[in-house]
């Protein structure tokens, strides 16, 4: 009998008519996994991350940063991520907590990203072009609870990140169309 395991495949994408801009993870088969939202809050609107209704963690961008950073409080840790300024790819990197030195780092057009730690790649993600919403398939190769989580907030992240760009992109945007 053979025992490899396929890597379990995750997917996430911004919930539709969502007030909060709601991001879900599904399963293959479309079973939500976890659930990040926003919380209410002046200036920096922290995103609480749910599995079955029940807080995981906390993620909360840094106020007046130069750099994109975020504090994350899990039920076991606290873990910074920082974004790299001046790339060509998007890379945050992991600053403490058991995952210290990983790296999710992203390709040119933002449609494929991969997570890695000491050369061990440990999730990759792919967009899925032509849905209705920016939508990414995670696989995640590290199979333990603490990478599934990480490759959650990250990415749940980077969907936030890149919505915000998105919005700011279209307000400065003069065309009637923008």
């Amino acid at each position: 009998m053979n025992d490899y395991a396929a890597p379990k495949t995750l997917h996430i994408a911004r919930k539709l008519l969502s007030l909060l801009g709601k991001i879900q993870v599904t399963d293959d088969d479309d079973n939500v996994v976890y659930e990040a939202a926003a919380q209410w809050r002046w200036f920096i609107r922290p995103w609480r991350i749910t599995q079955n209704d029940r807080e995981v963690a906390v993620v909360r961008r840094k106020f007046l940063s130069f750099a994109p950073t975020w504090y994350v409080h899990t039920n076991d840790e606290n873990f910074e991520l920082r974004g790299k300024l001046w790339s060509w790819r998007r890379q945050v990197a992991v600053v403490g907590g058991r995952f210290d030195g990983a790296i999710l780092r992203g390709g040119l057009w933002d449609m494929g990203f991969e997570l890695s730690r000491h050369g061990q790649v440990m999730a990759r993600a792919q967009a899925r072009i032509m849905t209705l919403r920016t939508r990414h398939s995670i696989e995640l190769l590290d199979a333990s609870p603490q990478a599934e989580l990480l490759t959650v907030i990250l990415m749940t992240t980077l969907v936030e990140q890149k919505s915000e760009e998105s919005k700011l992109g279209t307000a400065a945007d003069p065309s009637p169309h923008g």
